[in-house]
């Protein structure tokens, strides 16, 4: 039963959150890093902002969520409850795109767990290195890779 509750609950905010942002929030998923329409290769985006150290969770297809044309997974009823309230603080940069990429004008898949979080903003890697370069600079980095995310997609970028 209580499972069965939770399902309902989920569902229900899962349509608020869609129908309340749908009217605010200008979405591009056709240029965003998806596989069949599944974002951040399944890992749970709230997870990388734990408490107690950020550690990067699978998902699990209990706690999916269509999340305007994205789907995330989540590892438990706590994150996405969080992401329902304050999605746009864990959704991930430039359509979940390599950031140091994106700062060239490119579209570069990622490693889930390769990423940096900075302020709110939670951006992803291709790799190590790309990593380490993008960190050496991130207000800078930012603000080209926000600027070609912008063109390519026609999005603001998340902040």
């Amino acid at each position: 039963m209580k499972t069965i509750l939770n399902t309902i609950l989920i569902a229900a905010a899962a349509i608020f959150i869609t129908q309340t942002l749908s009217a605010q929030e200008f979405r591009n998923v056709k240029e965003y890093n998806l596989q069949n329409q599944v974002g951040l290769k399944g890992y749970d985006p709230v997870s990388y902002f734990s408490e107690g150290g950020n550690k990067a969770l699978i998902g699990v297809n209990q706690y999916k969520l269509n999340y305007m044309g994205v789907i995330y997974f989540f590892a438990n009823a706590k994150n996405l409850d969080l992401f329902v309230k304050e999605a746009n603080k864990y959704e991930p940069t430039y359509g979940g795109y390599c950031a140091y990429a994106m700062a060239s004008g490119s579209k570069v898949d990622i490693d889930p767990l390769t990423y940096t979080i900075n302020g709110n903003r939670l951006h992803f890697f291709v790799s190590q290195r790309a990593k380490r370069n993008f960190d050496a600079d991130i207000s800078g980095h930012e603000l080209r890779a926000d600027g070609f995310w912008k063109q390519i997609s026609g999005e603001e970028p998340r902040k």
